[in-house]
């Protein structure tokens, strides 16, 4: 494999025949790193970054360190190693500034630095320190500005590519739409090999709007991008997301077979990191496919991977997983227990959209719970229990509605989330024969009618193989892509409907909702209605 093969940044300047050893090691091993062989360039790079401690270190020496250890922080994470990740981004960001300090940008130190920033925020993100991630992520950008033909230009797109990423796990789906057409325009323009970060985004959205089809087909097209790049374990992640795609659409069988070879993939690798997402997923596919007893032998080693990782949101998702599987096995004080610990991994990240989808998983097992037990007194306390959950969360999901666009993504948002959590809610309130609750609830549900409106995709595939253009002509100091899978920032506009009112049902009686809705607003932290008040009657 030539240099010209390895995605990464040029310096500006030749560091001249002292570092040629260095750079030998560093290229080597960032090619190693791609191909999947971690030990072995972990071992490399180590070497390599110790060829520059020594007292006569100059500019060129420094950014060579820089660019090796942010390598190295790349591999760590991958590995698990999310504290030593950060570690070793921190010494990477300050044999940069040293650097600058001695030569300015002479020999394409800035550059390095925003990329170590980027991939920074990738694993900041992954800890559930968003503002953190949103910080670097700014800080990135305000270096690299709108890119252009050198490695600003490669770097223009990881930070954009990195924005959709953090903008999906926000649940801001417009706005992360936005950043991943303009990642997918700036990529075909600079580098087609790059395209399938962009591409995997996209599907990403695509599947939060349960819109399975368009997923698989950009999820396909992500593969072939990364195949034909040489880039395996790119290509094994799009696998892995056609799998839990394929779950999705109800093909337990094909999910659950491309789960487990892109989770191979991973382990061969030696990307145990990925490995646990990916057994997480195969425990979900197990599940559902009604074998609790395999879902529970892959979900517990799953789970001990990615706690000891720090792998929040993962983690939330595998914990809520144990906590499903305990209560179809009418485990119920477990699973109570599963999605308690799955609530505060979401809470600490901010996450409200999936605080509000953690309860309504709650409120169906504990509405489970109430159906069999035999004391009356018992299943009253548990269904007030269960209605306390669902009736928040289900304002709380027919609210965030409000937060998209006109057009289809509003409305599979309504069918498939929002009218399935309010009607679990009502089905409780009848039970706990509240007929003025339910009357207030239908109020309330005819006051957010959605638009219909059609909203294709566009985007354009390669109706041929990707003509893969070589990189810019340089002298190459390799960096790892690892910053493309990334991302954060929340500037795009994107339209947005005012909250209803709220309604004012009966004016001889006090309202019986707006406690509930004032609830919401207190437990998820977000408005759900307007200040303004509207008498219905």
């Amino acid at each position: 494999m030539t240099d010209d093969d390895v995605i990464g940044l040029r310096g500006k300047e030749s560091s001249g025949p002292r570092w040629a050893a260095f750079k030998e090691l560093n290229n080597t091993a960032a090619r190693l790193g791609a191909s999947g062989r971690v030990a072995e360039a972990t071992a490399m790079l180590r070497e390599a970054v110790q060829l520059t401690y020594v007292d006569d270190v100059d500019a060129a020496g420094l950014d060579g360190r820089a660019r090796a250890l942010g390598n190295l922080a790349g591999l760590a994470e991958g590995q698990g190693d999310t504290d030593g990740a950060l570690r070793l981004a921190e010494e990477a960001l300050a044999a940069c500034y040293a650097a600058e300090a001695e030569a300015g940008d002479r020999y394409g130190t800035v550059a390095v630095r925003a990329s170590v920033l980027v991939n920074r925020a990738q694993t900041l993100q992954l800890l559930g320190r968003l503002d953190e991630a949103l910080a670097d992520l700014d800080g990135a950008l305000g270096i690299v500005g709108e890119g252009g033909d050198g490695d600003e230009g490669f770097l223009a797109i990881s930070a954009n590519n990195s924005r959709s990423v953090l903008l999906i796990g926000l649940e801001r789906l417009e706005e992360a739409d936005a950043a991943a057409q303009l990642t997918l325009r700036l990529a075909s323009a600079r580098d087609p090999r790059l395209t399938g970060y962009p591409y995997s985004n996209l599907a990403a959205i695509a599947q939060a709007l349960n819109d399975h089809e368009n997923a698989m087909a950009y999820l396909r097209l992500a593969e072939q991008v990364h195949l034909a790049a040489g880039d395996p374990i790119a290509a094994a992640l799009a696998v892995a997301n056609q799998g839990r795609s394929a779950m999705r659409m109800g093909d337990t069988e094909a999910g659950r077979r491309l789960l487990a070879a892109a989770e191979q993939a991973f382990s061969d690798g030696e990307q145990p990191l990925r490995a646990a997402e990916l057994r997480y997923s195969r425990a979900h596919a197990a599940f559902q496919a009604g074998d609790p007893a395999r879902a529970r032998e892959l979900l517990g080693p799953a789970i001990t991977v990615l706690r000891d990782a720090g792998h929040a949101s993962m983690l939330a998702e595998a914990l809520a997983v144990q906590g499903d599987i305990n209560a179809a096995e009418a485990a119920f004080q477990q699973a109570e227990e599963s999605y308690l610990e799955a609530w505060r991994v979401y809470e600490a990240a901010g996450a409200r959209y999936h605080l509000a989808r953690i309860d309504m998983r709650r409120a169906f097992a504990i509405a489970d719970w109430a159906g069999l037990v035999e004391s009356p007194a018992d299943r009253e306390r548990l269904l007030r229990f269960a209605f306390d959950l669902s009736l928040p969360s289900a304002l709380a999901t027919d609210a965030m509605r409000h937060g998209f666009a006109p057009g289809r993504s509003r409305e599979r948002w309504a069918a498939t989330v929002a009218v399935p959590a309010m009607a679990h809610a009502l089905s409780l309130a009848a039970a706990l024969r509240d007929g003025a609750l339910v009357s207030e609830l239908l109020e309330h549900m005819s006051a957010t009618v959605s638009l219909h409106a059609p909203a294709p995709l566009d985007y354009e595939p390669f109706e041929e193989e990707p003509n893969l253009i070589a990189p810019s002509d340089g002298e190459l100091l390799s960096f790892t892509a690892s910053a493309l899978v990334t991302g954060t920032s929340g500037d795009f506009p994107a339209t947005r409907f005012a909250l209803p009112p709220r309604l004012r049902v009966n004016p001889w009686r006090e309202p019986v909702l707006e406690p509930w809705i004032q609830e919401t607003e207190r437990r998820y932290g977000f408005a759900i209605r307007s200040d303004e008040v509207i008498e219905t009657w």
